[in-house]
């Protein structure tokens, strides 16, 4: 006698939804992790960006105070700055929290250095301004 077809596979009913309630979670811890990861990649280039931007500054004799609020207005306000200089170098460290995936519990610091010669006064970089731009004329 030939098997019924409503019969045929029962014991398989309901196989998929178990797979996938078990993989799902470590699909999206896994999404939480990527998301993360590229979270802290976008805040070290931030970071990078700012640490440049405030030795700059520095380095032409501004205000470490005005070199710390470029640094926050790139990298964000919770962005850290410690300046120092040393045998005519100016060196700044910024620092600054990345969110983890799962909010206070997770996340980590992230920091990026710069350092450049510091501008002795009246030696700035760009042409005397008495003797025009170089172009002919």
């Amino acid at each position: 006698m030939p098997a019924r077809l409503g019969s045929i596979g029962r014991s398989d009913r309901g196989a998929a939804t178990a797979e996938v309630a078990v993989v799902l979670p470590a699909v999206v811890a896994l999404l939480g992790l990527l998301l993360a990861g590229a979270t802290g990649a976008v805040t070290q280039l931030q970071l990078e960006k700012a640490a440049q931007a405030a030795v700059r500054q520095l380095g032409r004799g501004e205000p470490e105070g005005q070199a710390a609020a470029t640094a926050r207005r790139i990298a964000g306000e919770g962005a850290g700055l410690a300046a120092a200089t040393s045998g005519g170098w100016v060196s700044v460290r910024v620092t600054a929290q990345v969110p983890g995936p799962w909010g206070p519990w997770s996340g980590w610091t992230l920091a990026a250095e710069a350092t450049a010669p510091a501008e002795q006064p009246g030696t700035g970089a760009g042409p005397d301004p008495g003797t025009g731009s170089g172009h002919g004329g």
